[in-house]
C-alpha cells in the first residue's frame, strides 16, 4: 500500500526555485536565430491599391522560407530575413450578383483578380537589405 510522504518545506522551496530558474531560462528566445527586419511599401493594380490581400516574400536560395503579412489600403509591413527573394501577391473580391447556391444558401462568391504572374507564376522579386526596406513598392496591371 502507498503511503503518503511529508515534504519538507525547504525541500519544496528549492524545487520551487530550480523549476523557475528553467522557466524563465527559456523565455525571450536565444537570438540564435537569423536576423529579421523590417519591409514595407505599397501594392496596387492599375493604379488603385489593393484593398485587401497577402504579400509573401519567398527566398530565392537555401531553404526557400517564406515571410507573409497582410495588405491593408495598399500598404504592408512584412518582417524577414536579408537577402534576395521571389514576391508573391494575392486578393481576392466578391463577384457582384454571382451566388452559390451548392448548399441550399446563396453564398457570394468570390474571385483571386491579381493576375498569375505576380502570385502562383510570379515574377516579381525584391532585394532585402540588412537594416530592411521602405520603399518596396508594386505597382501591378492587369
Amino acid at each position: 500500500m502507498l503511503g503518503h510522504r511529508h515534504v519538507q518545506p525547504g525541500t519544496l522551496f528549492c524545487f520551487s526555485l530550480v523549476f523557475s530558474a528553467l522557466l524563465l531560462s527559456g523565455c525571450g528566445g536565444s537570438g540564435d536565430g537569423p536576423e529579421v527586419f523590417k519591409v514595407s511599401g505599397t501594392v496596387s493594380l492599375d493604379g488603385q491599391p489593393v484593398e485587401e490581400g497577402r504579400i509573401l516574400l519567398r527566398k530565392k536560395s537555401g531553404d526557400g522560407k517564406a515571410f507573409s503579412a497582410p495588405i491593408k489600403d495598399g500598404s504592408f509591413t512584412v518582417t524577414s530575413e536579408a537577402g534576395p527573394m521571389s514576391v508573391e501577391i494575392t486578393a481576392s473580391r466578391i463577384i457582384p450578383g454571382k451566388f452559390d447556391n451548392s448548399n441550399g444558401t446563396p453564398e457570394p462568391v468570390g474571385e483571386m483578380y491579381i493576375p498569375k504572374q505576380y502570385n502562383a507564376a510570379t515574377t516579381l522579386e525584391v532585394i532585402v537589405p540588412e537594416g530592411g526596406k521602405s520603399d518596396a513598392d508594386f505597382p501591378l496591371s492587369s
